[in-house]
């Protein structure tokens, strides 16, 4: 019974409508089989069973991206200043491209109303009648089912080779795929059929038609292009790849992706048109937002980045004709209900343990199987829910228990388990209200913020393999983390090789300054340990710079509905993270408010102040010289206020 129960209960999750518990239905499924592959990908599973798996991620030489990028935003000369922009500027794109032989061009970019000046849009309709281009309107589902359109500017849609719409409603908030076409009957009764900006781009280019079928089933000329059973194209799974560039330890972050080369729109305009030529001709050429500051980004399985990108690799596929395809419900169905039958009956025949460890390998198998069908011929298969049924039904009462009985414990677990030490943690878990122990709402507390950042860590990665860049650093983090639980110290954050803590959260106590200082000493004596070893080992060495700063800070849970973390914000938090791009390696840099409240525990060193963007005056800053040992004199060393000059320190982060 409690089998057929766990079956019955996995296939209702199954079946529910895509907005309906997007965290259990078949998006959640979809989100963890694309998770699962490129965790098989990164730690080469099919390699090592020697498995050829296709490149997903190889280069479509007929597309191409020019992005308007964080470098296209910057004041002229060097980019076209904040947005919008005149749209001049895209006529002249467009000529130049035309020029460059561009088959077609392809915006990402919505232009629904009329420019204020009309010799604008005109400028750009010039540059639609010399290059074919694809323009794009926004579209969504209203609340009662009909299509809301939001069209071009007659001016310019007049001129446009095609159109297409970028947007419809993403299902539970995850962008999994695409309607190709949207059938629908506009006010007169007539039926009317829109076409995807993927799917209008894809006829033009290639001369093929592209038109549904039904909800399984669509055509690009001859070819099939399966669809998920509601009309969607699913997208197929990538990862982007972050550059950071940098000027001196400020940078914007640029997101690229694998199977397309990409160029900024300034780029683009500083090529002449002989070399613009060999990157754009015969191309599709997307136009789009991948700038931060553009706000255009979209969430999916593979991670959230610019939506433009996704509407480049439904292009991809339609161009390759590379498509996943969902397997017949009956079959997921049939696997959800059956399998979790199967385990039950084992259970009943076996021995509790053995019935419990033969549920695990063949969940491990099962999901093994899904996974390679998966990427390998790009079918997916059910993979959640079948695993899930079987589970249930091996441990139905155990999972009842921990469901009820445990989940503040597991809250504590899950927030704290690899960021404070385990005493700290069975601390909260034994106390009668575990999350009465913290509010995770928010409060404002007063703590020591710690941050440390490793001196020339790019150029000496250079030097080194990826296998020795993780090895070293998860050895050295393996040890700062552990100096910093000895202290009661919280560890927020890693950010590259940069390490955030907080003396102490979740519950501050009045010596979290000492505390956090002392850690700060004992990480640099246990630097110089590491280093020594390493240097006899002929392996790469590194200094560290870190900064400690004190002061009121909001203490909470932060994020998403999606993701949430425990973690500080505010201007102290702002002001730590400043004092460490200040210090040196080997250095520990602490602020006014910490040595006040340490001043009688270490010798320091007063250092020039330094003057911080927002603040009205400059900060002091002490370098921490040395424990303070009982009877010893203390011999710090302060300036005098009437002498002290200013140092500009690095913008805001």
């Amino acid at each position: 019974m409690l089998a057929a129960v766990a079956g019955a209960g996995a296939a209702v999750l199954y079946a529910l409508p895509k907005n309906t518990l997007p965290g259990a239905n078949r998006i959640a499924d979809f989100v963890l089989l694309n998770d699962a592959l490129f965790w098989a990908r990164d730690q080469r599973i099919f390699e090592a069973l020697h498995i050829r798996s296709p490149n997903l991620d190889r280069e479509n030489r007929d597309l191409r991206l020019i992005a308007i990028d964080e470098n296209s935003l910057l004041p002229p000369p060097a980019g076209f200043g904040a947005w919008p922009w005149p749209r001049h500027i895209w006529g002249d794109l467009l000529e130049k491209l035309h020029r460059a032989g561009a088959k077609v061009a392809v915006f990402d970019v919505l232009f629904p109303d009329p420019a204020q000046d009309p010799k604008e849009d005109r400028a750009f309709a010039r540059g639609l009648a010399a290059q074919p281009t694809v323009l794009a309107y926004a579209i969504d589902t209203t609340s009662t089912g009909r299509l809301g359109v939001e069209n071009l500017t007659p001016t310019l849609a007049r001129h446009a080779t095609n159109i297409g719409y970028t947007t419809v409603d993403d299902p539970g908030g995850w962008l999994i795929g695409q309607f190709l076409t949207i059938g629908a009957t506009d006010e007169t009764g007539r039926a009317t059929e829109y076409l995807s900006t993927a799917a209008a781009a894809s006829e033009y280019f290639t001369g093929e038609k592209i038109f549904g079928v039904d909800p399984w089933d669509a055509r690009i000329g001859r070819t099939r292009i399966p669809l998920d059973g509601e009309g969607y194209l699913l997208m197929l799974p990538f990862k982007t790849v972050e550059l950071q560039q940098q000027e001196g330890r400020v940078g914007a972050t640029q997101e690229t992706i694998p199977f397309a080369q990409t160029l900024g729109v300034a780029d683009a305009f500083k090529l002449s048109d002989r070399d613009l030529r060999a990157f754009v001709r015969g191309k599709v050429v997307m136009i789009g937002a991948t700038a931060q500051g553009m706000g255009d980004f979209v969430v999916t399985p593979d991670g959230r980045f610019p939506g433009v990108f996704a509407n480049l690799r439904f292009i991809d596929q339609l161009l390759t004709h590379r498509f996943i395809a969902r397997v017949p419900p009956w079959l997921d169905l049939a696997l959800i209900i059956l399998l979790p039958l199967v385990v039950g009956l084992l259970m009943t025949q076996l021995h509790e343990g053995i019935g419990i460890a033969l549920t695990a390998a063949a969940v491990a198998i099962y999901s093994l199987i899904a996974l390679s069908v998966y990427g390998l011929t790009l079918h997916w298969i059910d993979l959640i829910h079948v695993d899930g049924g079987m589970l249930a039904s091996a441990l139905f009462v155990a999972f009842y228990r921990v469901v009820t009985e445990g989940a503040d414990k597991r809250a504590i677990k899950e927030l704290f388990g690899k960021h404070v030490s385990r005493a700290l943690v069975e601390q909260m878990i034994d106390s009668d209200d575990p999350k009465g122990a913290l509010d995770l709402s928010g409060k404002r507390v007063k703590v020591t913020v710690f941050y440390s950042d490793i001196r020339g860590f790019t150029a000496m990665s250079e030097k080194m393999t990826p296998e020795q860049i993780y090895g070293q650093l998860n050895e050295y983090f393996e040890a700062m983390c552990a100096i910093v639980f000895k202290y009661g110290g919280y560890v927020d954050k890693f950010i590259g090789d940069c390490l955030m803590a907080v003396f102490s959260a979740p519950n501050p106590t009045p010596d979290d300054a000492l505390k956090a200082v002392t850690a700060a000493l004992e990480q640099q004596e246990k630097i110089a340990q590491l280093s020594a070893g390493w240097a006899a080992a002929g392996k790469q060495t590194f200094t560290v710079g870190m900064g400690i700063n004190t002061g009121e800070v909001v203490m909470g849970n932060l994020g998403s509905s999606e993701r949430m973390n425990y973690t500080v914000i505010g201007d102290s938090v702002n002001t730590a993270a400043r004092l460490y791009d200040v210090a040196k390696g080997g250095q520990v840099i602490i602020s006014e408010s910490t040595y006040d409240e340490v001043k009688d525990h270490f010798i320091v060193r007063e250092l020039p102040p330094v003057a911080v963007k927002g603040k009205s005056s400059p900060l002091r800053t002490f370098e921490v010289v040395a424990r303070l040992e009982p009877g010893q004199p203390n011999t710090s060393e302060l300036l005098d206020p009437s002498s002290a000059h200013q140092t500009a320190i690095g913008a805001d982060r």
